[in-house]
């Protein structure tokens, strides 16, 4: 005899038609859990679809007012009058410079000079070089 008939007198109930009910009860509440879930991820996924589509139109509300930014005052030197293509230096160069310091520093801002940096001379060799990038390459 079972030892759990025996200390509970509890009999199983092992027909056919209860295991069918179990079956469809667990299937039913899997599938039940699915739709909510279903519904929960459709609702967030229309949440950040439409904060997203209110930030984009806020970027373009604010790109429209900086369109009209003021362009910038022409910047003079100490030296000459205004910049030109000095040591070199195109002039695209330096009207890019021109706009990145008035942008940062604002309309008060003055640029004295555009001179070229010379790049650093690396006195490494070759096979310290490789070495060097071989242990440092990303994962």
């Amino acid at each position: 005899m079972d030892l759990f008939l025996l200390e509970t007198s509890i009999v199983p109930d092992r027909s056919l038609t209860f295991t069918f009910t179990v079956v469809i009860a667990g299937i039913g509440i899997v599938l039940a859990t699915l739709a909510v879930l279903i519904l929960i991820f459709a609702a967030f996924g229309k949440a950040v679809s439409s904060a997203e589509k209110k930030a984009k139109e806020r970027e373009m509300k604010s790109s429209e007012r900086a369109a009209v930014i003021p362009a910038p005052p022409e910047i003079e030197t100490e030296a000459e009058g205004t910049l030109n293509e000095q040591d070199g230096i195109p002039g695209e160069v330096i009207a890019a410079i021109s706009a990145a310091v008035y942008m940062v520093e604002g309309e008060g801002a003055r640029i004295k000079s555009v001179t070229k940096n010379k790049a650093p001379e690396f006195k490494r060799n070759a096979w310290a070089q490789a070495a060097i990038i071989d242990n440092t390459r990303p994962f």
